[in-house]
């Protein structure tokens, strides 16, 4: 091989001798003509996909962290607007109302599922879970996003209504949080704040909308084991006792001294500023909430003092309460389904969900997240908060119930205000759920 190759160098080698050793026939007189190449205009560059997507705030930064990741690793932009509590129902109303606003992604509360669903405005996503799969997730907000037969929204959190202590308030007070188990036991203890002058109230209702359903007058009058309608949206809190009971509760609350009459005005926000500050030894409230009050100094003075136990309920009935969960659903006049359906698996993904339960403050929707250890260890009180899961239920699903809610608000304000009785705000409520039923 080495006796072959050294041929084929001395070859070479003799070729360029020869060539360089030759003489030109004539000189060139002028330069060669060269014909043009032919070529095309290069092509523009494909211009970078951008989806847009309406959603409520960013608890712990979720969306925005993982928009831009999501932009980093597919080159996708995803342009998001936040829009507050108080307002994203009826922006999202108009929104849907006017063609879509250019959206592809819409944030849907549980609470609208069935209202936005009703319009026809999203895309089936069943693919985006299939049947196979659907085990991985839980149940109950699956078949919540679940409308006529069709998943129209991808499942992204879970929470429900709480009930929180200042562990420093009660034991100042003399009261053991274990011994607060029926609504009975909380109006004592409520007595015994106010004689100890261990706070200056013992509880704060989130009274004003939206906050006053989940995290107030609903989840109490749930956790007595009643509910407020019949299966065609007829009204049957009357016909019970718990709702009524609840609004004795409030009329003694601020005849009393021991509920803060401000909560009148106060959502659910709100009344967590107030027991972030101490003002209140107990507070019901969100998920998110029930975590802020004890971990972000920012909102919270009470840090490492708040404590959880399940919300009291009555007689045979250990407790109760309102549910939620949130979705993400794809508009059927999306431009862009392929890449926003790419985005809605990446926001709940497993990886993301984890961030957005540590960070961000609420329950996942993936079943294996609810026994992960980096999240128990990241929440005092974690257990506390998933078991009070299984004692609430979603609110019922009714084009007129986003209204109903703010009746419901206004009757509470009315026996905060001593506007009304208890029973009046009853009879009341009861005329406005008729009138809203037959519109």
């Amino acid at each position: 091989m080495r006796t072959q190759f050294r041929l084929i160098v001395s070859l070479a080698v003799f070729a360029l001798l020869l060539v360089a050793c030759a003489t030109p026939t004539a000189a060139p007189t002028e330069a060669p003509q060269v014909q043009p190449v032919a070529t095309e205009e290069p092509a523009a560059p494909a211009e970078a996909v951008t989806i847009r997507m309406l959603v409520r705030p960013d608890e712990g930064g979720n969306v925005a962290k993982y928009a831009e990741q999501f932009k980093q690793e597919t080159g996708i932009n995803v342009a998001v607007d936040f829009v507050g509590w108080a307002e994203i129902h009826d922006k999202t109303v108009t929104t849907l109302a006017s063609g879509g606003g250019g959206y592809d992604i819409v944030f849907i509360p549980n609470a609208n599922a069935f209202e936005f669903a009703s319009g026809g405005w999203f895309e089936p996503i069943d693919d985006m879970i299939p049947a196979a799969e659907r085990d991985l997730w839980l149940a109950a907000v699956v078949d919540m996003y679940t409308h006529e037969g069709s998943l129209i929204a991808m499942p992204w959190y879970s929470g429900g209504a709480h009930f929180v202590y200042n562990s420093e308030i009660l034991e100042k007070a003399g009261v053991s949080p274990e011994e607060v188990v029926t609504w009975d036991d909380f109006m004592a203890a409520c007595q015994k704040i106010k004689e100890t002058s261990a706070a200056e109230f013992c509880f704060s209702p989130s009274a004003k909308y939206p906050g006053n359903f989940y995290y107030n007058f609903g989840s109490m009058v749930r956790s007595q084991g009643e509910t407020f309608f019949d299966a065609e949206g007829n009204p049957t809190f009357q016909n019970g006792q718990a709702a009524l009971n609840v609004m004795e509760m409030y009329d003694t609350g601020i005849k009393e001294g021991y509920f803060d009459p401000a909560g009148i005005a106060l959502d659910d926000y709100e009344t967590l500023i107030a027991f972030g500050t101490g003002k209140t030894a107990f507070m019901i409230n969100s998920t998110w909430s029930a975590t802020q009050a004890n971990r972000n100094a920012e909102l919270s003075a009470v840090t490492g003092k708040a404590g959880y136990i399940l919300i009291p309920g009555a007689g045979e009935v250990r407790s109760g309460g309102y549910i939620y969960a949130g979705g993400l659903g794809l508009l059927k006049t999306s431009e862009h389904k392929a890449e926003a359906k790419q985005f809605l698996t990446y926001l709940t993904s497993e990886e993301a969900q984890k961030h957005h339960a540590m960070e961000g403050g609420n329950l996942p929707t993936r079943v294996a997240l609810f026994t992960d250890a980096e999240i128990a260890a990241a929440w005092p009180g974690f257990e506390t908060l998933a078991a009070q899961l299984p004692y609430g239920e979603f609110p019922p699903k009714f084009l007129w119930f986003e209204e109903w809610r703010r009746s419901a608000a206004s009757a509470v304000q009315d026996v905060m205000g001593g506007r009304k009785d208890p029973q009046a705000a009853i009879d009341w409520l009861v005329e406005e759920t008729n009138r809203l039923k037959a519109q």
